[in-house]
C-alpha cells in the first residue's frame, strides 16, 4: 500500500467515525455538537474524494508508420522515359549546333516510341538540316541521324544566316501573299458583304489594320475580283468593295 491509498483509508476511516459520531450526538440531542460533527463529514467526504481522484495520464501517441512506398508503374516508367528521351534530343541537337530549334516530325511521338517505331525531327538553324531521325534503343537515345538537305533548304538556310543588304530590295512579289490571304479570307468577305447588303450599305471598306502589307493590296484586288467580287478597288483607307454593283448583278 502506498503513501495515497494509507491516506486515503484514514479519511475513510475518520468518515466512518464522524458518522458514529453525529449519530450518537442526534440521539442525545447534543445540536452544537451534531454541527461540528456534520462540518467535519464534508471535510472528510471532500479529502476522501481529492486522493480517490486519478490522475489522468496524458498518453503520448506513437510515432505513425512510414506510409508504404509506391512502386512505380509501367506507365509511371514510360513517362518518366520519355522526359529523358527529350532532354537527351536537346542536348544532342544543341551539342551539334547551339542556335537549332527542334520539334517532333509526327504528333504522336510517344506512342510511336512506346511501340519501337521510327520517329523523326524538324529542325530549324541547324546547319541546312531540316529533318533527323532519332536512333533509340530500350527507351534511350543512342544518336542522331541527319537526313542531307536538299539544295533549295541550304540556299533558305544560307539566305536566313546571311546579313541584311543595308540597301531595301527594288521589287518584290507580293502575289503569293494575296493570294493566300484572298483564299483564307474569301468565305468570310462574303458573308460580311452580305450582312452589309442587308443592312442597305453600298460599299465595305477593309482596314488596313486586317490587310498585310498597303504593296500588297493591288494584287489582293486582282485575287478578290478572281474570286467573284466585282468592284473591288484600292483606297486610302484599305480595300473598297462597291456592293452596289454587285448587288445590282446577283438581282
Amino acid at each position: 500500500m502506498n503513501k495515497k491509498d494509507q491516506k486515503r483509508h484514514m479519511a475513510y476511516e475518520a468518515l466512518v467515525l464522524l458518522g458514529m459520531l453525529a449519530l450518537l450526538t442526534f440521539i442525545c440531542r447534543l445540536w452544537p455538537i451534531l454541527l461540528l460533527i456534520i462540518l467535519g463529514i464534508f471535510a472528510a467526504v471532500i479529502r476522501l474524494l481529492f486522493l480517490s481522484s486519478r490522475k489522468i495520464e496524458v498518453i503520448v501517441p506513437l510515432p505513425l508508420l512510414p506510409e508504404p512506398v509506391k512502386e512505380a508503374t509501367e506507365k509511371d516508367v514510360q513517362v518518366l522515359a520519355y522526359s529523358v528521351i527529350l532532354r537527351r534530343v536537346t542536348e544532342l541537337v544543341l551539342s551539334e549546333y547551339p542556335e537549332a530549334r527542334w520539334i517532333w516530325e509526327a504528333p504522336n511521338a510517344e506512342r510511336l516510341i512506346r511501340e519501337n517505331q521510327e520517329v523523326f525531327i524538324l529542325l530549324n538553324r541547324a546547319g541546312g538540316y531540316r529533318r533527323a531521325r532519332v536512333v533509340i534503343q530500350n527507351l534511350q537515345v543512342v544518336g542522331i541521324e541527319y537526313n542531307p538537305p536538299a539544295e533549295e533548304d541550304v540556299v533558305l538556310e544560307q539566305e536566313d544566316n546571311a546579313p541584311e543588304p543595308e540597301e531595301e530590295p527594288d521589287v518584290q512579289n507580293y502575289e503569293l501573299l494575296a493570294f493566300e490571304w484572298a483564299d483564307a479570307h474569301i468565305f468570310e468577305l462574303n458573308a460580311r458583304c452580305n450582312e452589309a447588303i442587308g443592312e442597305n450599305l453600298s460599299e465595305l471598306i477593309l482596314l488596313a489594320e486586317e490587310l498585310p502589307v498597303r504593296e500588297s493590296w493591288a494584287d489582293i484586288c486582282r485575287e478578290l475580283i478572281r474570286a467573284g467580287l466585282t468592284d473591288v478597288q484600292c483606297v486610302s483607307e484599305g480595300i473598297k468593295i462597291n456592293l452596289t454593283q454587285s448587288n445590282a448583278e446577283r438581282k
